[in-house]
Order: structure tokens, then C-alpha cells, then sequence
């Protein structure tokens, strides 16, 4: 991946370097004297920003074997003016041997030798000793400045695959950091009421009067079963099947169905919206945010829902999980719920995700964590601001047709 970005700032820098020689010469007065050379230039500066903006970012022979080309036309054109233009031939060399991954690589560096020989013999008056030695000089740092590339290609994909391990071992040690947290939160939300459990039996075994504890057990194994459903819900794989779902119907129902009958709900819901998913899921997702705004409000909830195709942050989502469903252009679906509750500091908006973590003295604490699982393994995302009624706003966006993965 990396490899591919620099061959894009390498087509970048080809462009520019060969742009800044044109004009420098331009600039200096030298362009009168050397016509053929500055129009050698010109058409390869022309080339190479033709190359730059119409190419694919996969590597290419071509873009080299045309700057060795280029390189020779401009040392045979200057030949006896500019004789540190040959150093040129050092920068597609040493990208080359970093940018193309087979050991094909020396034929560049021999490309190289071969053009500038040529050049060399039909340029100079006689071929002595000293150009013999100008030859082999050229030929020995044309084949160094490859294998040196070479090797940093070869360092390069090394350190990439060990840091790409070392996030693989620090999201799995994330997984499990987080499996224990939450057990340990499991294990002390139960621990409560099965201490009251076993008071209450004590109790009773003692003949003290039934009624009292018998409420208490009824509330406390009530207490223990919404635990374990919701844990189970939070921890369930989300390969469930997937089925066709009327979110225009499943939102107004959740959000009139709620029974605070004296809050306003103000709903601007557009008809006809589906979406292929888990209906048990959706529907927890939804409903726990809903009931959370319910339950935060004073006297008015507003829920929306509607489609678009195109925005910042859709398409952003789009780029970020392309690889969960199958067609990453598909519409999406936001549904907006708000409330003009008091809110929460901004200090807090990142833990209310968090499993078991809650402001209220009852519930689990998993209803907004199990609605963050399941829009975020539908490809989604949820979104917390403050709402200009003053609560909170809840943005939940998902594509209409998500591929399901784990997560």
C-alpha cells in the first residue's frame, strides 16, 4: 500500500522536476541555443503529466523505461555542456528497484549502461581510456544505486508485515481486554441481586412472612433474566438471518408505542423505507435508543427517517467498510432521534457505548452498547451530538442492503 503512494509522488515529482528544468532554462537564456533540447523536454514534460493524471496507481515499466529514454535524449543533446545530467539516470533507477517487487529489476540499471554507451560513442571523437573508465564508473553506480534500493525494498516489506502483525496482536489483545471487562461487569451486575436471592431464601427457610420475599424474588430473578437476555443479545453473532424489513412502519410503532402518552413525538418518518436485515435486531438496536429518549426527555422526542445517497460522511462510511457489503454505491438510511432533555457532558457522550455503563439508578446498562453492536456490524455507524432541542441527538446510519459481518 505504501509502495503504491510513493510510485503516485514519484509520477508527482517526475512532473514537476521535468516542469522546473524547462523553465530554469527558459528563465537562464539557454532555450535560444539548445532548440532540440527544450523540445525534448517540453514533450516529455507534457508525457509525463499526461502519466500522471490519467494512470492507474499500479507500477508500470513504462514510466521508468520512458525516464531512462528521456534521460539519454537530454545527455545526447547536451553532450560536452552538461555532463552532471548523467546523474539523472540515478532517480528512476533507485525508485524502480524499490517500486517494482520482481527481481526484474536490473534490467533498468542495464537499460541504462546500454543507452548511455550509445550516446557516449556516438557523441565523443574517440573512445580512450579515460571514457572506458567513465563507462564502467556509470555502469558500477547505475547497478549499485539498484541493489541498494533493492535491499530497502526488502526492509520496507518486512517492517510493513511486523507492524501489520503487531496490529493484529493489539486488536486481538483489545478483544480480549475487552471480554474481560466485561465478564468482570457481568459477574458484579448478577452478583447483586443473587445476594438479595439468597437473603430472601434465608429468610424463608427462618419462617419469617413470605410476601415481602417473595416480591423480592420475583423482582430480583426478573432483574437477573433482563441481564442475561441482553447480555446474550450483545454477544450474539450477527449472522442472524436477514429478512425484509418496513423500518417506515417498525419506527412509528416503536415511537408511539412508548408509554409516556403525555411527551409530544414528532415524527418525520418517509414511507416505504426497508431494509434487509435481522428483524429482532433492528428493532433492539432502534428501540433501545428510542427508549433512552424517552426516558431523558421532558415533554418532546422528534424521530426522523430518511434516504440519501450522498453526503461527507456517507461516503466516508462508504470507503471505510466497502469489504461488509456488496455494493458499497447502495442508498442509506439515517434515522435521527432526539430529545430536549437536560444532555450529558461532553466528557461522557464516549462511554455511554460502553457495556454496563449507565446514568440511571435501574436497567442494565447494555441497551445503547447492544444498538452500537448491531448498527456497527450492519456496516453502520451512530453518531451522538447535543440537539438544538437541548437532550441529546442520536444519528443512526446504515446502508439499505448491508452483507452482515462479525464484529
Amino acid at each position: 500500500m505504501y509502495l503504491s503512494y510513493l510510485f503516485n509522488y514519484y509520477r508527482l515529482g517526475r512532473f514537476l522536476f521535468a516542469l522546473a528544468l524547462f523553465l530554469a532554462f527558459q528563465v537562464a537564456g539557454l532555450a535560444a541555443g539548445m532548440p532540440l533540447f527544450m523540445y525534448a523536454l517540453g514533450l516529455y514534460t507534457l508525457i509525463a503529466f499526461l502519466r500522471f493524471m490519467t494512470s492507474a496507481e499500479k507500477t508500470s515499466y513504462f514510466d521508468f523505461l520512458l525516464d531512462i529514454v528521456f534521460i539519454s535524449s537530454i545527455v545526447y543533446l547536451s553532450f560536452g555542456q552538461y555532463t552532471y545530467l548523467s546523474m539523472l539516470y540515478l532517480f528512476p533507477i533507485f525508485f524502480s528497484s524499490i517500486l517494482i517487487k520482481t527481481k526484474r529489476i536490473y534490467i533498468f540499471p542495464l537499460f541504462a549502461a546500454i543507452l548511455y554507451t550509445i550516446v557516449y560513442i556516438i557523441s565523443s571523437a574517440a573512445v580512450d581510456r579515460e571514457s572506458l573508465l567513465n563507462l564502467s564508473l556509470h555502469l558500477l553506480s547505475f547497478s549499485s544505486i539498484a541493489f541498494a534500493g533493492d535491499n530497502l525494498k526488502e526492509r520496507m516489506e518486512k517492517q510493513e508485515r511486523y507492524i501489520r502483525l503487531l496490529e493484529e496482536e493489539k486488536i486481538r489483545m483489545q478483544g480480549y481486554e475487552r471480554l474481560y471487562r466485561v465478564s468482570a461487569d457481568l459477574a458484579h451486575e448478577l452478583r447483586n441481586p443473587l445476594a438479595s436471592v439468597s437473603a430472601a431464601i434465608q429468610f424463608l427457610k427462618e419462617g419469617k412472612p413470605q410476601a415481602d420475599y417473595i416480591e423480592m424474588l420475583d423482582t430480583e430473578t426478573k432483574r437477573i433474566k433482563n441481564l442475561v437476555t441482553d447480555f446474550l443479545l450483545f454477544s450474539r453473532p450477527s449472522d442472524a438471518p436477514k429478512e425484509k424489513v418496513n423500518l417506515t412502519d417498525l419506527l412509528k410503532s416503536l415511537a408511539k408505542s412508548r408509554p409516556n402518552a403525555n411527551k409530544e413525538v414528532a415524527l418525520e418518518i418517509e414511507d416505504g423505507i426497508e431494509i434487509t436485515a435481522s428483524r429482532t435486531f433492528i428493532e433492539a438496536a432502534l428501540n433501545n435508543i428510542i427508549k433512552n429518549a424517552f426516558e431523558a426527555s421532558e415533554s418532546k422526542i422528534r424521530v426522523a427517517l430518511k434516504t440519501a445517497e450522498h453526503s461527507d460522511l456517507l461516503d466516508a462510511l462508504r470507503d471505510l467498510y466497502a469489504d461488509r457489503f456488496s455494493n458499497p454505491a447502495d442508498i442509506w438510511i439515517t434515522a435521527e432521534i432526539e430529545d430536549d432533555g437536560p444532555g450529558i457532558d461532553d466528557d461522557m457522550k464516549d462511554k455511554i457505548f460502553e457495556p454496563f455503563f449507565t446514568t440511571k439508578n435501574y436497567g442494565t446498562g447494555l441497551g445503547l452498547a447492544i444498538s452500537y453492536r448491531i448498527v456497527n456490524s450492519l456496516g453502520g455507524r451512530i453518531i451522538v451530538e447535543k440537539s438544538l432541542m437541548g437532550g441529546l441527538k442520536f444519528t443512526v446510519i446504515f446502508p439499505k442492503n448491508p452483507s452482515m459481518g462479525n464484529s
